[in-house]
């Protein structure tokens, strides 16, 4: 079974999907230390992990990473987590697949806030040349992957899931808009591959573009 984990590494609060343990609110997860040889660099990092029944974590991976030292720092900090035991039942594996996409900014920037922004700003910014680019690399080293697990599909999740913004929805309106643009991303690829100089924010559903304060 495969969950869903979603936060932001600054606070490494996370964000279920799905209602099924581990659950993040009495977990034991250190945040990842911003690697000292970089100097105001802001980035992210997706991951995968197994999360046993027992609590623990095993297999922890990186998926992408804008900075080799952000994936190794992610790597690091997850390899520690610890998660409350559950009882295996037939809902409830003895493992669970999961996956997390952090965002890094350094401890000396004015407003870490703002540097999340812009994070997710570049990545809707971001021409659909780059992003097809992008999916091609994701599809060829991850071909059983689904759509939403590609580094600018997870990142642009965890916005709307998260207090990215600070006019961010409720959750259970975050997680319908969530729903909302894993369906339109068939046709979300399709626009972009037809017109790759178009802008990724230009080819999401009018609403997500709405609440991304994207002029329509």
């Amino acid at each position: 079974m495969r969950l869903l984990l979603l936060g932001a590494a600054l606070l490494c609060s996370f964000h279920a999907v799905a209602a099924f343990p581990p659950s993040t609110e009495t977990a034991y997860m250190p945040k990842p230390e911003y690697p000292a040889e970089l100097v105001n660099v802001v980035g992210d990092v997706r991951i995968s992990l197994n999360i046993h029944n027992d609590g623990s974590v095993t297999d922890v991976k990186v998926l992408s990473a804008t900075h080799e030292a952000f994936g190794v720092a992610a790597k690091a900090a997850a390899e520690h987590w610890r998660f409350e035991p559950w009882e295996v039942t037939a809902d409830a594996p003895a493992v669970v697949d999961a996956q997390n996409t952090m965002i890094f900014s350094p401890a000396s920037a004015p407003s870490p806030f703002l540097k999340a922004q812009d994070v997710v700003h570049n990545m809707l910014f971001q021409p659909c040349s780059a992003l097809n680019e992008e999916l091609a690399l994701f599809r060829k080293s991850y071909p059983k992957q689904p759509l939403s697990s590609a580094p600018t599909f997870a990142k642009t999740s965890a916005a709307l899931l998260l207090p990215v913004f600070a006019s961010q929805p409720e959750s259970q309106e975050g997680m319908r808009l969530n729903r909302q643009f894993i369906d339109a991303l068939p046709d979300i690829v399709r626009r972009c591959q037809a017109q790759p100089a178009r802008m990724y924010s230009s080819v999401l559903p009018k609403e997500l573009q709405k609440v991304f304060g994207i002029p329509g």
